[in-house]
């Protein structure tokens, strides 16, 4: 059973379980934790880029029955959150609980997320570049605040891991549960952190200049 209440979720959760293409999809939430790093990029990718990060790696573009049915579900997923994230409802979603397991539905989320912001680095590196350039007072403070959101992120993507690589096992051991409730905050502050650096990018629909 799926714990995701929203239409476009639980049509994902069938498709990735039950789909002619489930064997080639990633989990529901890794999926999901993908959706949201793409929807809150400065710039956001086309379909053609980023659905191909949904599949498992091994997976080649003949492997694949039914894209269209894929194409319109993770679609609906995009829209929702990006509608999610203008009304400024940021959250965790259902079945994201607390867990130190290297597999749960957070950890599966935040690979996701750190998935799809990889593969963006060059999108957030040039609007970094852009907003160095005009030399805007607040580019130190923001990026301390992406540095904090990709540590969280990679925290509980990998707990086991991060564990083994702390400084302070006990320390951190401790602290967990404190930084996963501050999770949705770190989640506002990553998209707050992208809608600034927008600003700084060229207008995408700009084609033409009136003389």
């Amino acid at each position: 059973m799926s714990n995701l209440s929203q239409a476009c979720h639980q049509n994902l959760y069938k498709l990735v379980k039950t789909g002619p293409d489930s064997s080639h999809l990633q989990t529901p939430y890794n999926i999901l934790g993908t959706i949201f790093a793409v929807a809150a990029a400065p710039d956001i990718p086309l379909p053609d880029v980023w659905l191909p990060w949904i599949f498992k790696s091994s997976t080649q573009p003949q492997d694949i029955k039914d894209l269209p049915c894929i194409h319109d579900v993770v679609m609906a997923c995009l829209q929702w959150q990006l509608q999610q994230m203008r009304d400024e409802k940021i959250a965790l979603l259902e079945g994201l609980n607390y867990s130190e397991q290297n597999n749960s539905p957070i950890a599966q989320w935040m690979q996701g997320v750190l998935l799809a912001h990889t593969q963006l680095d060059k999108v957030w590196q040039k609007a970094w570049q852009s907003m160095l350039e005009s030399k805007h007072a607040e580019v130190g403070k923001l990026q301390k605040d992406l540095k904090h959101c990709l540590s969280v992120f990679s925290t509980f993507a990998d707990i086991p891991f991060a564990l083994q690589q702390a400084k302070d096992k006990a320390q951190l051991t401790t602290a967990l549960p404190l930084i996963y409730r501050s999770i949705p905050e770190v989640l506002r502050i990553y998209v707050a952190t992208s809608g600034q650096l927008i600003e700084y990018l060229p207008n995408q629909f700009e084609t033409f200049v009136k003389d």
